[in-house]
């Protein structure tokens, strides 16, 4: 290299290193230095044991680099208490115990794909069938097996991996995904935190935080209706940026965590220690640190009632009088900030917040921010989960009494034949049709072997072909029973070339179950088809089998009887 070329390359490394000293973010707080007695956080009213760890992590079984005790391991070296862990998969798989490895409880959970996004859960039982296919239908079956679901990195800016259905019912939302929070940033940023990292890893990796400020303005409208609970997910891979081993799960883990409130400090027994976490995040006792800005984030929100304190998650009935109040390890320049219904109602820069509540319905929550934290807008250092004042039970449903009329045509009834019906499959797959013998007469009896080649896509239909004008209708109902617990396929199949599909799933089990399938709650399986049912002057309705939520080489029986298009007068 020339003399003048090698200048050229010191003068650019001397600049780029001179850019990255002068642009290295601030080193963690220790706001254990220079505490006092009486600082607020200090204060040991209305505290429980807190467990600090990481929730949402993949290892080897799925996407991951590492094995679960490695994990653990990281999680241990990282300081942290517990690891959940959510490798990706279909439920089918029989979730691991909970057990200590390296002084960590490690929980095992799953990671759901769903046409939705991507879904959560943990403490859920073995699934019976694979989960999957519209989100509606795996929230309800993750619910069905005992599960705490989570929508997975719903402010991703990547369409693929962002939560969509917001018509679901979710137990919980992640409100900080940090496999997200880079994607929608910069490469100038991007490369600045490369750069960053090998100095001060955590704080590189929590530059490229910001307020999810949209999504935390849903979350506010939701827990308006019900409880959501708001998780960090650290989306933990290892470190898949090589050659650079960028991020690290230790460093994942050091950037940030969650705390979850406990009735009682754990035992050290796996199983009942576990319990105790499952019900803690199930129940919104549980707040974030991003532990990269300070450390070691003391913090404490409850609602002083005439039935005595009330934490995060908890519920107080209308009524008040009664305090709010707030208290937080508070570094100069900090705010805490309490939220009503969305919209903050009061502020402080000391340690201790307290708030005189009407008593009318509200949900209150906290946050504290730092005037170090990155991000535009800036991301709260410590966010907490609500205490919900509320009237009567929180998100309960008045019952709907069916008082107006229903007209129907039936379609099978115990004295139709079943001449009209017919089977669908391709070609490896093998299906038939019968009409069989019940205790209320006559029902259709639809037998299937599902084929296991991995040439085709494995599928069986009963099919009932020639339905006229189905705009006179607006629901189908049915009464159902299968072999064994499994999902149904309901579809509407309009057209003859270019056929278009509508479906709705629906639960089977053993015991005969009344069924009703709304057109309105039908989803198109067209490409870029949004839209409701749209009418059609002849139509077909099918009930199928498939591998969305069947496994290949799958047989049984699904017995159908009193199938009726109905409308509601």
């Amino acid at each position: 290299m020339s003399q003048t070329g090698t200048r050229v390359t010191t003068g650019a490394v001397v600049v780029l290193a001179l850019v990255t000293v002068l642009s290295l973010p601030d080193s963690a707080l220790n706001l254990e230095v220079g505490r006092r007695s009486n600082d607020g956080a200090s204060s040991t009213e209305g505290i429980l044991p807190v467990v600090a760890g990481a929730f949402h992590v993949h290892t080897s079984r799925s996407d991951g680099t590492s094995t679960i005790e490695e994990v653990a391991e990281a999680a241990s070296t990282a300081g942290l208490g517990f690891v959940v862990v959510t490798d990706h998969g279909d439920g089918t798989r029989t979730p691991e115990a909970p057990r200590y490895h390296a002084n960590v409880l490690v929980l095992d959970g799953i990671e759901v794909s769903t046409t939705g996004g991507h879904y959560l859960s943990i403490g859920q039982r073995q699934a019976p069938y694979p989960l999957g296919g519209e989100a509606r239908d795996v929230a309800e079956d993750i619910a069905r097996l005992g599960g705490f679901g989570v929508a997975a990195h719903p402010g991703s800016p990547k369409n693929s991996l962002r939560w969509q259905d917001w018509t679901t019912t979710v137990d919980g939302l992640e409100w900080l995904n940090a496999d997200s929070a880079w994607r929608d940033e910069s490469w100038l940023r991007l490369v600045l935190a490369m750069l960053h990292y090998p100095m001060r890893s955590p704080q590189a990796i929590a530059e490229v935080f910001d307020r999810p400020t949209e999504l935390l303005l849903r979350w506010d409208g939701l827990t308006q209706r019900q409880r959501v609970v708001a998780l960090a997910g650290s989306d933990a891979h290892g470190a898949r940026v090589q050659p650079f081993s960028f991020p690290s799960y230790e460093q994942v883990f050091r950037t940030f965590g969650i705390r979850v409130l406990l009735d009682e400090a754990w035992t050290g027994n796996a199983a009942a220690d576990g319990a105790a976490l499952l019900e803690g995040l199930r129940n919104g006792r549980v707040y974030t640190v991003i532990d990269a800005l300070a450390r070691p984030g003391r913090f404490n929100f409850f609602i002083r009632s005439a039935d005595g304190i009330i934490r995060s998650g908890g519920v107080v009935p209308v009524g008040g009088p009664f305090d709010v109040e707030v208290k937080a390890d508070l570094p100069p320049g900090g705010e805490i900030r309490l939220f009503e219904n969305g919209a903050v109602v009061r502020r402080t820069r000391f340690p201790q917040l307290s708030y005189r509540a009407s008593g009318k319905p509200s949900v209150f929550r906290a946050e504290v921010a730092l005037p170090s934290a990155p991000g535009s807008p800036s991301v709260p250092w410590i966010l907490g989960n609500p205490i919900y004042v509320v009237a009567g039970n929180l998100a309960s449903k008045p019952s709907k009494r069916e008082t107006s009329k229903l007209s129907s045509v039936a379609l099978f009834t115990n004295e139709n034949e079943i001449s009209e019906w017919t089977v669908e499959h391709e070609k490896e797959s093998l299906a038939a049709v019968d009409s069989t013998v019940s205790p209320e007469g006559r029902e259709l009896a639809f037998r299937y072997a599902l084929s296991d080649s991995e040439s085709v896509d494995p599928f069986v239909a009963l099919v009932r072909d020639g339905l006229e004008s189905l705009g006179r209708f607006d629901r189908i109902r049915f009464r159902v029973r299968g072999d064994a617990p499994q999902r149904l396929a309901v579809q509407l199949r309009t057209g003859n070339e270019g056929a278009v599909r509508w479906r709705r799933s629906v639960y089977v089990n053993t015991e005969t179950r009344d069924v009703t399938v709304r057109l309105q709650d039908m989803q198109s399986l067209a490409p870029g088809v949004n839209e409701l049912f749209r009418v059609e002057s002849r139509a077909s309705l099918l009930f199928v089998v498939d591998t969305v939520n069947t496994a290949p080489a799958t047989a049984g029986v699904i017995w159908l009887d009193d199938v009726r298009l109905e409308r509601e007068d």
